[in-house]
């Protein structure tokens, strides 16, 4: 039997949780200046890392990273890829992560998409980061 969500049966609590900011000289990170980090390949022709990886921020810059109606029929509606922001020497970066190649059969999608594509061991490793959080 199902129970039913009523005022009775139901509460608030509180609950402590970390939240992890990208920040430059103390003060957060908004979309816009997200944007502006330049995009660049974290990973080498090898599969090495090409820098130290920060962590994942959770927003799209391109508007092309939405998934098209097309790309959900052979895809799914979301292709698992995620924004990593990641050290070069004494600069940031960002790139885009894939977890598969897109086919061949999709005009377009590989060139219209930036970004890069990890082994599913190099995916997991990268999906372990810490998220950011930047500011609107």
């Amino acid at each position: 039997m199902t129970k039913i969500l009523t005022t009775q049966n139901a509460q608030i609590t509180t609950a402590i949780v970390a939240v992890e900011t990208l920040t430059i000289s103390g003060k957060q990170v908004t979309q816009s200046v997200f944007r502006q980090l330049l995009e660049e390949r974290l990973i080498s022709s090898s599969g090495e890392l090409r820098g130290t990886p920060w962590g994942i921020v959770n927003y799209c810059p391109d508007p092309s990273c939405k998934t098209s109606p097309r790309e959900a029929a052979i895809y799914g509606p979301n292709p698992a890829h995620i924004h990593v922001v990641w050290q070069k020497d004494n600069e940031l970066r960002r790139t885009t992560v894939w977890t598969k190649r897109p086919r061949a059969t999709l005009d377009g999608w590989g060139s219209s998409r930036s970004g890069e594509v990890a082994t599913p061991e190099l995916m997991e490793q990268l999906e372990e980061l810490p998220h950011l959080f930047i500011a609107v």
